[in-house]
């Protein structure tokens, strides 16, 4: 009896390094980041001083977002997201954007790979959950209904 290990086409093999890497790094970041934003209360786009006291209070999110002093309108998430990127609630929102969107980073290299063995089914299936992806998170597909 041979044991001998299949092999793993280069495509899995990529898409797997890739959410990883990704994986870890947003985790990375994810922990760093509340630590910043408790510490540098008054360097947040939103302080949290405030927002928890709202929320504690039993406020309304409408209310919420009034307490925070900053306007939220729906799709102006990006907006806000590159405004304040450098901001330690930035840096949060940057790690949650990494950790969702994971899927989106690993199938560039898997279609590249699909791309070049000639497997042209799978880089187009990868090509639509990449453009899937992407319009969700651009707010042009409301997958929340």
């Amino acid at each position: 009896m041979d044991n001998k290990l299949p092999v793993t086409d280069k495509s899995q093999l990529y898409y797997g390094t890739v959410i990883h890497w990704v994986t870890i790094v947003s985790c990375l970041i994810s922990l760093a980041a509340p630590v910043l934003i408790l510490l540098l209360p008054r360097a947040n786009m939103l302080n949290p001083n405030l927002i928890f006291g709202a929320i504690f209070e039993g406020k309304k999110p409408a209310e919420i977002w009034a307490a925070a002093g900053v306007p939220f309108k729906y799709g102006d998430f990006w907006t806000l997201f590159f405004r304040n990127i450098l901001k330690p609630d930035g840096f949060a929102t940057l790690g949650l954007v990494l950790g969702c969107s994971v899927t989106l980073w690993g199938l560039f290299p898997a279609a590249w790979q699909f791309r070049k063995k000639k497997e042209y089914f799978y880089m187009c299936v990868s090509l639509f959950v990449i453009a899937l992806i992407s319009f969700a998170m651009s707010g042009l597909i409301n997958m929340a209904g």
